[in-house]
């Protein structure tokens, strides 16, 4: 009989374990927050914090509150998993907890209706699901049921991805502080979440004729803009031209527009079908999708929190909107890795007029709203850009006002070498003049190899014909801005199209650095690290950790990365 492999947690999971277990256990917070985004694994860290809890001395049972009949299931199935000893119960609709489940599912509006059959004071954990919404009325019962009337050493624990809500309140006000959060591009680099491809489609939708309604669009007339045949003919447009193939979830407007949408699919040819939160038979629809009897699946209402379906290529945004909470959610249900999924293509249908209050993904990253990231990852954009250093405030503010990356870098290699620090990514800028008309290969040859030579990139093998520039890399790293800048300003002094060969990843980490990292204590520096590709080991220095962490690390970083680390400096005895 075939063992399974024992699971096992990731780093960062470690860590907001043993954060919320040391602010629980050795600090006597009873409330916090986990801060973390969609994929990477909420329910998993909750489950081992409950396993972990367990078994301390005289732990009672613990509820673990949602608001959707997915999540409660999808949290189930999780525990049953990882915990299968345990007697599972939920309590939604027609669901019933029998009270001896030493773990409670329970939907909030449900749990707000018979909250008395629980005695409050039996619960030792309460966890709270999407907890940005515990500011709502019907949260703020149930937590004050079973939280203010409880033992004083329950614990009352919050999880979302988003704790600022658009009304700009946020879900501390109720679970006190942050215990611990890593961002999405942390995750994005660990290799935890696939990067996006994001582009923005540019329509007159006239949405300052669109009302506010709870700070954000009303549902009534923004359905009514983008559900018009003009809107619905640009938004199956740009989805056949960058994410034709790809399954998708389009996030629409209105129950009327992902029925109309799913219909204009399908007569394209697309196996297209509408779902929202009065579909009888959201179960059925949901499983057509999972097994690829759908391609695209148009909603509206039901598929924002809480689903997870790894395989989802492509994220059509259909609905405009303010709110930074609902885009990141939206967002975040097509960011998951699968096999041989290396994107996430995301297409945004926005105001031609570049609403000043439409949200999109330039502003999560940071990015000036009219910035055009042309098929780019927005947030690896804005690390680039974050690196430049310059020592002159009208180059500065130049770049301030750039609207894309090719912008960004004419304007660096504009400005005199002395007045730049530092540029894209900390990198030196690249000074060469641009090709007019055609060159002859020997030319592009030597062009191209100065330029590369420029930027530190060595030992790459070069084919170039009258058309083309072929590149064959010695390093496996190119998926990043470096090297996509890299080949804008190849195409730039060549007159070629450049095309990159990757080797293939021989179990070397993306980033070991950044893994390292992610496993460390917080205060602890890296030095000195270093990798030997051949012998696949990675060596480095980090102070004060003891023995016993320093074999932990070594063995999860092999676990992760498939190579041996090497760690070695100052070691605390305690």
């Amino acid at each position: 009989m075939l063992m399974s492999k024992p699971f096992r947690l990731r780093p960062y999971q470690k860590k907001a374990v043993a954060a919320v277990l040391s602010r629980y256990i050795e600090k006597n917070q009873r409330r916090m927050l986990l801060y973390l985004p969609t994929g990477a694994g909420k329910t998993v860290i909750a489950t081992h914090i409950i396993k972990a809890l367990r078994n301390t001395k005289g732990f009672g049972k613990v509820l673990f509150v949602a608001h959707r009949r997915e999540i409660l299931n999808q949290t189930a199935r999780t525990i049953r998993r990882l915990l299968p000893g345990l007697n599972v119960q939920i309590e939604q609709g027609a669901r019933t907890a029998h009270g001896n489940g030493a773990i409670v599912l329970a939907s909030v509006q449900t749990l707000v209706r018979r909250k008395e059959k629980f005695d409050p004071k039996a619960y030792a954990l309460i966890i709270c699901d999407e907890c940005h919404r515990a500011l709502a009325p019907s949260w703020g019962e149930v937590i004050d049921y079973f939280h203010s009337q409880a033992d004083r050493n329950t614990l009352l624990l919050g999880m979302t991805a988003t704790p600022q809500r658009t009304d700009g309140k946020s879900a501390l006000e109720v679970f006190g502080r942050t215990a611990f959060e890593i961002s999405r591009p942390d995750l994005e680099d660990l290799g935890y979440l696939v990067p996006m491809r994001y582009f923005t489609i540019r329509g007159k939708l006239d949405l300052d004729r669109v009302k506010l309604s709870a700070g954000d669009f009303q549902v009534g007339a923004l359905s009514r803009v983008m559900n018009s045949p003009a809107t619905r003919a640009l938004t199956l447009k740009a989805w056949m031209e960058q994410g034709e193939g790809k399954k998708t979830i389009a996030f629409c407007a209105g129950v009327e527009h992902a029925l109309d949408l799913a219909a204009d699919f399908s007569a394209l040819g697309v196996r297209a079908e509408k779902i929202d939160g009065k579909s009888k038979n959201r179960g059925e629809i949901l499983k057509r999708f999972a097994d690829g009897g759908i391609q695209v699946l148009t909603n509206y209402g039901v598929l924002t929190e809480g689903f997870d379906d790894p395989n989802v290529e492509c994220i059509l945004m259909a609905r405009p909107t303010t709110s930074p909470l609902v885009y990141t959610q939206c967002i975040g249900r097509g960011l998951r890795t699968a096999p041989d999924k290396n994107a996430c293509i995301v297409i945004d249908i926005v105001d031609r007029s570049a609403h000043p209050l439409q949200y999109g993904a330039t502003q999560m990253a940071g990015l000036p709203k009219r910035w055009r990231s042309h098929g780019s990852d927005p947030f690896r954009q804005a690390r680039s850009v974050s690196g430049i250093k310059v020592s002159c405030p009208d180059a500065f503010l130049r770049l301030r006002e750039a609207t894309s990356m090719a912008a960004v870098q004419s304007i660096l290699m504009s400005l005199p070498p002395e007045v730049v620090t530092a540029g894209l990514d900390g990198e030196p800028v690249l000074h060469y003049e641009s090709l007019e008309g055609t060159c002859s290969v020997e030319m592009a040859r030597k062009s191209a190899r100065g330029l590369l030579n420029q930027a530190g990139v060595f030992g790459a093998r070069l084919h170039i014909d009258a058309t083309t520039v072929r590149i064959a890399f010695r390093e496996s790293d190119t998926e990043n801005e470096r090297y996509a800048y890299l080949k804008w300003h190849m195409e730039r002094v060549t007159g070629r199209t450049v095309i990159y060969e990757i080797p293939k990843r021989k179990g070397l980490p993306l980033r070991p650095r950044t893994l390292l990292r992610s496993m460390l204590p917080d205060g602890c520096r890296i030095n000195n690290l270093a990798a030997d590709a051949q012998d696949h080991t990675i060596t480095a220095s980090v102070a004060g950790l003891t023995p016993r962490e320093i074999q932990g690390i070594q063995d999860d970083f092999e676990d992760e990365s498939g190579m041996r680390l090497d760690l070695k400096g100052q070691m605390s005895l305690f």
